[in-house]
């Protein structure tokens, strides 16, 4: 393209110059002709410029549509943040994005993200908005959301009422332009409803203290946004959780796929800072457990963590003379907490609910042997998750923990080797790398018109 408008183009100079144009064995020479010419040629001029620069562009917008691309909205504790970066490591355009205040009440859950769109300048604030808006527009093929009600980019477009019924104009816009909308779920209650967890976890929901509060959980509220999210969203991750109400069907991708974390950051040799080191006497075991926003999460003898099972258990064995003692935490910065725990002889999740969460998935990562409730029932016709049935979590319940810690705690080789299956678990399931080819299994099946899993 580029020789052939030179050509023309140096034919062109030499006609304004009062020359000839040769036109293969012709040679055009009537004057009367050269001005109309001239403005024909100029147009074609004008034409093939143009065209190179519409190739070029098209080149261009060819090689972002061939690179795999995504942005991960809003903080899933510090998932999406180790995911976007190993994305990235395998060559894509993916990038982790957040609108809450960087020094908010939510803070010390957070690693921290590559965008930060919030100012405290709300005209500034939805500038940033929108400017960005523009951006994915043009540059990303997926949008992955995380946060009950809050599938949007724009706090405007975010849910208020316990209908779901508000359809965000960003969301619709971008599924126009064919671009896929992903959602990862955030708990028990997102899109399923409060009596199928309570009938699947045999009442968990009795120790619950948000099981008589509508406006956080019942099941008109939790199955409108479990409708909401399984129409607008091409892809749903449940990140392990059992197949209830919506969060199952075709969008639905059960294993682990973004609850990813950083391996280095919680290494089993990771040195600790000694402002952060227990004082322990000779043989004494620590047994470590931690609930995040403890004030709001445990009220009138309610709380699904087990809280008061496993004070009462490490009591009862320090009554019987064992050398053990409870770490228990809260309001620590999350990236803080992995010194506390890699010093655990034990380490205690949850005794209620049925499946894992960000303690467990830490404490594996750790290798520290951790005790967390697993109920691997499915409903009929569900199938199993290897991830579940291959779990090295030790399974104990608020009834069992004294015996499951104790049997723990006095034999320091099953602990040991509790610990190098904890650690092999979290590198297969929740490295971000491991997490990262996941994702892009998926990604290309969804950008392909296909479902999420076979």
């Amino acid at each position: 393209m580029t020789s052939i408008s030179g050509r023309i183009a140096r034919q062109i100079e030499k006609l304004r110059r009062g020359g000839e144009l040769s036109v293969g064995p012709f040679t055009v020479i009537r004057t009367m002709y050269w001005s109309k010419i001239i403005s024909r040629l100029t147009w074609l001029e004008r034409w093939l410029a143009n065209s190179e620069s519409e190739s070029e562009a098209l080149a261009s917008s060819a090689d972002t549509k061939a690179r795999r691309s995504v942005v991960f909205f809003h903080n899933c504790y510090y998932n999406f943040y180790y995911l976007a970066a190993a994305l990235r490591r395998r060559g894509w355009d993916a990038l982790s994005v957040s609108i809450e205040d960087p020094d908010g009440e939510n803070a010390k859950f957070y690693h921290g993200n590559d965008l930060c769109l919030f100012d405290a300048d709300s005209k500034k604030f939805q500038k940033n908005l929108e400017t960005f808006f523009e951006e994915v527009e043009g540059r990303f093929k997926f949008v992955q959301f995380y946060g009950r009600g809050h599938m949007s980019m724009f706090p405007s477009e975010f849910d208020r009422g316990e209908r779901y019924d508000h359809f965000p104009f960003d969301i619709l816009r971008l599924k126009r332009q064919g671009i896929k909308i992903g959602y990862s779920v955030c708990g028990c209650l997102d899109g399923v409803a409060q009596s199928s967890v309570a009938d699947w976890s045999d009442g968990a929901c009795n120790r619950c203290v948000w099981q008589k509060n509508p406006r956080i959980c019942n099941d008109l509220g939790n199955l409108a946004w479990g409708h909401k999210f399984q129409m607008l969203c091409d892809l749903v991750a449940s990140e392990g959780f059992p197949a209830l109400d919506y969060q199952s069907g075709e969008k639905v991708y059960r294993e682990p796929l973004t609850t990813a974390l950083d391996p280095d950051f919680w290494h089993p040799n990771l040195p600790i800072p000694s402002q952060y080191r227990f004082a322990r006497s000779p043989g004494e075991l620590i047994v470590y457990h931690a609930v995040g926003n403890y004030q709001l999460r445990s009220k009138n003898g309610r709380n699904l963590k087990g809280t008061d099972a496993v004070v009462d258990a490490v009591d009862r064995l320090r009554s019987e003379g064992m050398n053990v003692r409870l770490e228990f935490v809260t309001g620590v910065p999350n990236a803080e907490v992995r010194f506390f725990q890699i010093q655990a002889d034990v380490i205690v999740d949850q005794l209620n609910y049925g499946r894992y969460g960000a303690t467990a998935r830490e404490g594996m990562m750790l290798g520290r042997p951790t005790v967390c409730y697993i109920n691997k029932k499915e409903l009929v016709g569900e199938r199993k998750l290897e991830s579940i049935e291959t779990c090295p979590l030790v399974s104990a319940n608020e009834d069992s923990i004294y015996h499951v810690l104790r049997e723990l705690l006095m034999d320091e080789s099953k602990r040991q080797t509790i610990g190098i299956a904890s650690r092999e678990f979290g590198m297969k399931w929740h490295s971000a790398d491991a997490c990262a080819q996941r994702f892009e299994e998926i990604y290309d099946r969804i950008v392909d018109h296909l479902r999420p899993t076979e």
